[in-house]
Parts: structure tokens; sequence; C-alpha cells
């Protein structure tokens, strides 16, 4: 990996929409170039994917938490897919961390309205490996470009 290379990153993460002509033109390099060190980045799984930042105020999922977790269980990863896999309306599991400290598990979780969160938590702790449970609203958010309400 060189210069190049880490300059072609900088500017996808930035914007991952880039076309390949337009990081052409930015770098003054070919755009087969590109081509081929874009294909080589995501064949070596430096590039895992692109995604698009979603202002969720437009959606009626407004409402962001994080929802810590206490367990005891002998085998987490299948806790933890419990869990994930709870179909709740009008929720929606976005991530689920593995934490090290009081804590052993965070989700980041988006829904309609409070109750629905209740029915989340309800629905989590009827699971016996769940033994505590701490939930935080998310008010907003930063990003390289300042904070956002998304």
């Amino acid at each position: 990996m060189d210069d190049v290379d880490l300059k072609i990153l900088e500017l996808l993460e930035e914007n991952g929409r880039l076309s390949h002509e337009e990081i052409s033109k930015i770098l003054h390099i070919s755009r087969p170039a590109v081509h081929q060190r874009v294909g080589k980045l995501e064949k070596n799984g430096v590039i895992k994917g692109y995604r698009s930042i979603i202002d969720w105020r437009l959606m009626e999922q407004k409402i962001k938490v994080l929802i810590f977790v206490k367990a005891r269980c002998q085998n987490f990863k299948e806790m933890a897919g419990k869990i994930v896999e709870l179909q709740v309306p009008n929720v929606k599991i976005v991530e689920c961390q593995r934490l090290a400290g009081e804590w052993c598990m965070m989700l980041k979780v988006r829904v309609n309205a409070p109750e629905d969160l209740t029915n989340l938590i309800d629905e989590m702790v009827k699971h016996e490996e769940v033994l505590e449970t701490s939930t935080t609203f998310i008010l907003s958010t930063m990003y390289e470009d300042g904070w956002k309400e998304i």
C-alpha cells in the first residue's frame, strides 16, 4: 500500500459515492489505475463495504438508544444471537458490541416510540441469562464534520 492507495481510501471514506473517474481527476491518475487499486483494496479486505448516512429524523425510527446488558451464560455468542434475533415491532437492533468491564454487551437500537423500547426490554429479560439492563438515549452523534442530530 502506498500514498496513492491511502489517498483513495481517504476520499472514499469521506464520500463513498465518488466515481473512479472523479477520483482519477482529483489524484491526477488514470481511471483504470483507480479501478485496479480500488479492486485490490476491496479484494484484500481493506475496503469492507460502502454505507449511507441516513437522516433518521425523516423516518419513523427517530429514537436512538444504547442498551447495556449484564448476563451470565456459558455461551456468549449463542445468548447474544438470541437477543439480536428478537423480533419486536417498530424496533431495529442496529449493532451488538461485546464489552469488557461491568457490562458484557451493548446494543445500539432504533425505535419509533418509548413503548417500543419497553417491549424490547421485556422480551430481552425473558431470557434467564440476562441479569440486568441499562438504557441511555442518544441525543446526537459526532462525525468528522461535526455534531449531527441523526
